[in-house]
């Protein structure tokens, strides 16, 4: 039973990891109907540039750690400004070409300002430990599952109990209207994008203290939480995020059944299940959103 709790705790942790780092990719589609590939690679920028600042420059943890999620903050605001909003209207696909070359350059200029090693960052509670009922749980597990509970409620509350919730979700069903209504849609808009920053920094600087840093780290994340959002749908707000908790569990489970390199085949056989016997209107409603 103990090592299964363990499974159950790792497996809720990562899922919330996922439903996390989803929640900035829901968003920003649900505001400007727009996927961002660099999504991951935006945060990678956060945790990286933290570990330069305080492990190459020598500057305290926490002030590379606020300077990692300024930048990551400013980045993501400018993929918007300086390219999605350039992109046409009528032109479905073309978000995720424009924020795939951006994803390979982030990549490629972190390489050549850092480098292309992998870096163990420090520990934001992962060392930190005690047993439950026979379950060993860290302070890092506390606080990515305390962080993602409150996180997700107060967006669910800010989304559907605020005037501010009133005024994204208007200017994302028609800007035009909400603009003609006295919504500054551009001012919303940069702020969201600036808040998704902000949490893909929080995300990649959580995942780092628990794993490693490099280029490429947050890819597995970003295509997971892709596929979360996939099942449950981007234009939903609960099911994505229980989805990707889920898919936390069932890749937890996964390892610990069929061993370590099962994880990532057993998440795109999961798909393949998924894409074959979803009902037909599910996909229907998201492609209609998608439109």
């Amino acid at each position: 039973m103990g090592d299964l709790g363990q499974i159950l705790l790792g497996g809720v942790t990562t899922g919330s990891l996922y439903a996390l780092f989803l929640l900035g990719v829901l968003i920003v589609f649900q505001v400007s109907k727009s996927m961002n590939f660099a999504y991951g690679q935006v945060g990678m920028i956060a945790a990286f540039s933290a570990w330069f600042f305080y492990s190459e420059q020598g500057l305290p943890v926490p002030v590379a750690l606020v300077i990692g999620v300024l930048i990551a903050v400013i980045v993501n605001s400018a993929i918007d400004f300086a390219a999605i909003r350039r992109i046409p209207a009528g032109r479905p696909g073309l978000d995720l070409v424009v924020t795939l070359g951006i994803f390979l350059l982030i990549t490629a200029v972190m390489q050549q300002l850092i480098d292309a090693n992998a870096h163990t960052f420090v520990s934001l509670g992962a060392d930190t430990r005690t047993e439950v009922a026979g379950v060993v749980v860290s302070m890092s597990d506390g606080i990515v599952i305390g962080l993602t509970v409150v996180t997700v409620l107060a967006a669910y509350l800010l989304l559907n109990r605020t005037s501010l919730g009133t005024s994204l979700r208007a200017s994302a069903e028609d800007a035009g209207i909400a603009q003609a209504a006295g919504v500054n849609v551009r001012a919303l808009r940069t702020a969201t994008w600036a808040v998704a920053g902000l949490i893909a920094a929080v995300v990649a600087i959580l995942v780092a203290s628990r794993l490693s840093v490099d280029a490429f780290y947050m890819t597995p994340f970003l295509i997971k939480a892709f596929i979360a959002g996939m099942i449950g749908g981007l234009d939903r707000f609960w099911l994505p995020l229980v989805v990707a908790v889920a898919l936390g569990v069932y890749e937890s489970l996964a390892v610990y059944l069929l061993g370590a390199s099962a994880g990532t085949p057993a998440v795109f056989l999961l798909i393949i299940v998924v894409l074959a016997l979803v009902p037909k209107r599910f996909v229907n409603e998201r492609n209609e959103v998608r439109a």
